[in-house]
């Protein structure tokens, strides 16, 4: 949910000059193709050369209370209003080239790199809903406050990758399609899930 203290730009043309203002650092040359929605630019930094292509979704939370009012009176007491405020941080340096369809999901910090190549249909998030309260639905229980992401200069991120709170990718990484990434790994490193491998075939006589 979104509050009055967040700064949302959800638009189907170009940022303006007003928009790029709104930035902590709105680099030069940087474009972010429409539509995006992004939520709170103010702690967003974009460096120079970036190239970010059409329905890129950039949350940076800071406050999610909102939430916190729909939840039963009974159960209000089973949480901490404080767990609904965040202090986040998102930095993408210099010559990143991010595809499609890309969602960053930001509660402390996420660092990319220069020169780091993102594919499509990208997910990067350094928190996650939490489930604690079963009788409470999970939309209006707060974001679990992860620990930091940080993609390491020159890497490559394959396209449907998931990159998970505390992961830190050295320098020069790849990370293999549709991968689930989670952890440190060193410089030059080459991370993926196993490639599809034939189960079985089909009895021929049985086909129609």
């Amino acid at each position: 949910m979104v509050s009055k203290k967040d700064t949302l730009l959800e638009k189907n043309e170009p940022l303006t000059n007003e928009d790029k203002a709104l930035f902590k650092y709105f680099g030069v040359n940087a474009k972010i193709r429409p539509p995006f929605r992004i939520l709170n630019p103010e702690r967003m930094y974009i460096g120079d050369n970036v190239s970010i292509r059409e329905e890129a979704y950039m949350h940076c939370y800071q406050d999610l209370s909102g939430n916190y009012k729909f939840i039963e009176e009974q159960y209000k007491k089973d949480f901490n209003i404080e767990d609904y405020y965040y202090d986040s941080e998102l930095i993408i340096n210099n010559e990143v080239m991010i595809g499609r369809n890309l969602f960053i999901s930001c509660t402390k910090q996420i660092t990319i790199e220069n020169n780091v190549t993102i594919s499509e249909r990208i997910f990067i998030g350094d928190n996650n809903h939490s489930f604690n309260h079963k009788y409470v639905p999970i939309m209006q229980q707060p974001n679990k406050k992860g620990n930091p992401i940080y993609i390491g200069q020159g890497s490559w991120i394959a396209a449907g990758a998931v990159i998970t709170h505390g992961t830190k990718l050295g320098r020069n990484t790849v990370v293999g399609a549709n991968s689930v990434v989670q952890g440190e790994f060193p410089d030059y490193a080459v991370i993926g899930d196993e490639k599809a491998k034939l189960l079985f075939i089909m009895d021929k006589e049985k086909r129609p």
